[in-house]
């Protein structure tokens, strides 16, 4: 449960600091490509770090690297919080746009060793059901935190962009006190362990092609989520003329259904290894970018958002499992999974915002359409060549 919590405060800090931040940035006279840049700063550490992460993390103390990591975080929070306060004041060193990114690169050198640590935490040691009900369980606690913090973030921005970042510190405090050892804190298995059901490792020779192919799948879907995170909020105010608390209650709705997919696929294993759910996923994402750059009223904009995430929680959640299935250095498995969603989302969001600058706030959801459409075209190469018999196959 603590876990959980922790996990809740985390994800509650982080939403509110990305909902404030593409405002923040507009209202310090910043452009669409310098929202990019602070999203892109934020994934691109992140994913950096994974990818350390994915070598060290599982010779590293599980209590230390949380409690290093959710004590850095309100440092960071903190300093969000005196950046938006100077605002247009350049101060010392840099300008308030520069210091917004190097915050966020902050913000993804913590998050790249707290999210894999955490969830390799969570499910070492569980196989087959009980780890898909443990990954369920705690996917609705963070997903929590994302559904009600950009709505009280949205409404908290129209009074003032500073209210948003200071309830995001007082979240990161809750979320050290969360992860603070205590001796009701839970055992953490070694994460070197022996697994003892085996189950997980029965994969067939004939799914673990899909393996690989969801992780393309997971790249292309985050891209349209950065596009969505870094853009829509500019979108919905600069373009279509939505309030902030517009855009927050966009991300909760969205938020809301990956909960509800997240619930829905803990209670069951029928999704596991589908090639049709993964082809009406991508379709869907795209007549969700479609939606958004059709409809200009706000039901059908916020019915777009919850269809994403819809589809947004499968891919993520299923590849989760796929992620740790049979494995044993969970933690470093976990980074891998979490390297593909940050390299995604750090690419919608840069590339979000160039071509928003160059060509029109509708141009990133083109974009986006344009990335599932490729993505699907290198899925049914890697099944094609999957399929053929050879002595050394490259999919494994």
């Amino acid at each position: 449960m603590r876990l959980c919590l922790a996990a809740f405060f985390m994800s509650s800090c982080l939403q509110l600091i990305s909902i404030v931040l593409p405002f923040a940035v507009k209202a310090m006279n910043g452009s669409d490509t310098d929202v990019g840049l602070c999203f892109m700063a934020q994934m691109g550490t992140y994913v950096i770090f994974c990818i350390l992460a994915v070598v060290i993390i599982d010779k590293l103390s599980p209590k230390k690297v949380l409690l290093i990591a959710a004590g850095a975080e309100i440092i960071v929070a903190l300093g969000f919080l005196a950046a938006v306060w100077y605002g247009k004041n350049n101060g010392i060193f840099f300008g308030p746009i520069a210091r917004l990114i190097f915050l966020m690169a902050m913000v993804g050198i913590i998050t790249a060793f707290f999210w894999p640590m955490m969830m390799g935490w969570v499910s070492t040691g569980h196989e087959g059901a009980e780890l898909t009900k443990r990954f369920a369980f705690y996917n609705i606690a963070w997903g929590t935190a994302n559904t009600l913090l950009p709505i009280v973030g949205g409404y908290l921005m129209e009074v003032n962009y500073l209210w948003p970042l200071a309830l995001a510190s007082v979240m990161a405090v809750l979320c050290l006190i969360s992860v603070f050892p205590t001796r009701h804190t839970p055992q953490i298995p070694a994460m070197h362990e022996n697994i003892t059901d085996t189950a997980g490792r029965q994969i067939p020779r004939q799914n673990r092609p899909f393996v690989w192919i969801t992780r393309v799948a997971l790249f292309a879907t985050l891209i349209c989520i950065g596009v969505f995170r870094s853009q829509l909020g500019i979108l919905y105010k600069f373009q279509l003329g939505f309030a902030e608390s517009a855009y927050g209650w966009s991300v909760s709705l969205m938020c809301l259904f990956n909960i509800a997919v997240f619930y829905m696929m803990g209670k069951s294993h029928y999704w596991h290894y589908k090639k049709g759910l993964y082809a009406a996923a991508q379709v869907s994402i795209i007549g969700c970018m479609a939606m958004m750059i059709i409809c200009k009223s706000l039901p059908l904009q916020l019915l777009a958002s919850g269809m994403a995430g819809v589809w947004y929680g499968y891919v993520y959640s299923s590849h989760q499992y796929y992620g740790v299935s049979g494995g044993t250095k969970r933690s470093g498995l976990m980074a891998i999974h979490e390297t593909i969603i940050g390299a995604g989302f750090a690419t919608g969001s840069l590339f979000g915002g160039i071509l928003s600058d160059a060509f029109g706030r509708y141009s990133p959801y083109w974009f986006g359409c344009s990335v599932i459409v490729a993505g699907c075209l290198v899925q049914i190469v890697l099944w094609f060549i999957a399929r053929r018999p050879a002595k050394f196959h490259p999919l494994g």
